[in-house]
């Protein structure tokens, strides 16, 4: 008789098992990576176009801002203006000159108050049609009781007249329209203030909205007095000839507008500091309209229009130039060389097609220069630039190989599980 042999079943261990997922796992994946990297990859990170493999970097970006470096004895430029000769005029920031630049002798000369006035400084400027510069001052101690005087320098002599006004106004900001009357508000006054310059009376307006802080001012080819009042959201116009006030309340909301800009079409242009905005007002039309500049938070400070169409302004956080074209509505910058320079104020030089700005930032101590024609034939060029060739994406293939290789991860697992559990109820008794 034979006695039965009792064969005990196979018992795979939890590490047998274990082992036998990694080896079955390590070899699908290795052939499946094997068989995609054959095919192409699952995604090439390097294409060629038109048989060119290697990618070429751009040029480093070319500027047509160029810097004039001030010499010592000059600090940082803020308030700018330019004469008939095309000397370019300026105050310091912190210091007590007024100083000019002769760009075709590349040469500076400064003057300084005469001691009689007192401890003061120059404040802003601007050029009447007959070259003399008219400005206000600031006191330079502090405590000391701010200064009620208009100031006046003709460069012909080098001799400074001061105008010591009756009404204790302390003038701010001035400009000397066509005729030579000079307008200028008052820091301390919600006036508008005329001078004439034969016999220097002065008479004051009263602004119709009460604390509106008035600023900024621009004569039209009518010889009306055009101002913002940022505390007021308003654009203010003020007739000569019939001593009447206009104001028109802007489309933003808490804008706080600045400095103003008028066109040869007698558009009326303005920046909208908080609000980041370029705005216009067509008296014609009685119409408004606003632009967003791309820079967030750029801190527009100044404007001036060219001759054909563009509006020029400073970024003064942004740290940058930037033009508008009105008609095809775009808007181009430019970076300044010299970082946190902190732009303050520009003009415009027609003859030379240049735009010449301040650089307030203490350290700075440039004046700077931006060539129109240069800047606006790299807009052109920029606009008529065929489009560049799109970015080679992944192709759908890729795409699906990437679902295959983690299809086969899966299905390795899910085989690894099943073998597993086989195993297990092999060794049930």
């Amino acid at each position: 008789m034979v006695t039965p042999r009792l064969v005990m079943p196979k018992v795979f261990s939890m590490k047998t098992t274990f082992n036998f997922f990694l080896r079955n796992a390590a070899c699908g994946l290795m052939l499946f990576l094997w068989g995609t990297l054959m095919g192409g990859g699952v995604a090439s990170a390097q294409h060629d176009h038109d048989g060119a493999k290697d990618h070429v970097m751009p040029a480093a970006q070319t500027t047509p801002i160029r810097e004039v470096t001030l010499p010592d004895g000059i600090s940082s430029a803020q308030s700018i203006g330019m004469d008939q000769s095309g000397r370019i005029w300026f105050t310091e920031k912190v210091g007590k000159k007024l100083s000019v630049y002769d760009p075709e002798k590349k040469e500076f000369a400064s003057y300084s108050l005469p001691s009689s006035w007192g401890n003061m400084g120059f404040s802003n400027i601007t050029l009447s049609p007959d070259g003399e510069i008219w400005f206000t001052v600031t006191r330079w101690v502090r405590g000391e009781e701010e200064p009620h005087i208009l100031g006046r320098f003709t460069p012909a002599d080098g001799y400074f007249t001061k105008y010591v006004l009756p009404n204790k106004s302390i003038p701010e900001e001035l400009i000397v329209d066509a005729k030579g009357t000079i307008w200028f508000f008052a820091s301390n006054k919600n006036n508008l203030y005329r001078v004439d310059p034969g016999t220097f009376a002065l008479k004051g307006y009263p602004i119709p909205t009460a604390n509106g802080h008035p600023k900024s001012l621009a004569s039209d080819q009518k010889g009306h007095i055009w101002f913002v009042e940022s505390n007021a959201n308003k654009i203010g116009e003020f007739v000569p000839e019939q001593e009447v006030f206009r104001e028109h309340e802007v489309l933003t909301q808490f804008a706080n507008l600045g400095k103003i800009s008028i066109d040869k079409q007698g558009k009326i242009w303005f920046v909208e500091v908080t609000a980041n905005r370029l705005g216009m007002f067509s008296p014609d039309q009685n119409r408004f309209d606003e632009a967003i500049i791309p820079t967030p938070n750029s801190t527009p400070v100044a404007l001036v229009n060219d001759d054909n169409g563009n509006v020029w302004f400073l970024e003064y956080k942004g740290n940058k130039v930037g033009v508008f074209n009105s008609e095809k509505a775009t808007f181009h910058e430019y970076d300044i060389p010299n970082f946190g320079s902190l732009p303050a104020a520009m003009v415009i030089d027609r003859k030379r097609s240049l735009l010449w700005f301040t650089q307030s930032a203490t350290e700075a101590k440039r004046l700077g220069m931006l060539s129109i024609g240069e800047a606006l034939a790299e807009n052109d060029k920029q606009n008529n630039a065929p489009p560049s060739a799109p970015v080679e994406k992944p192709s759908d293939g890729g795409t699906y190989k990437w679902i295959a290789f983690l299809a086969a991860i899966l299905g390795v697992v899910t085989l690894a599980v099943r073998l597993t559990g086989r195993s297990r109820q092999s060794g049930q008794p």
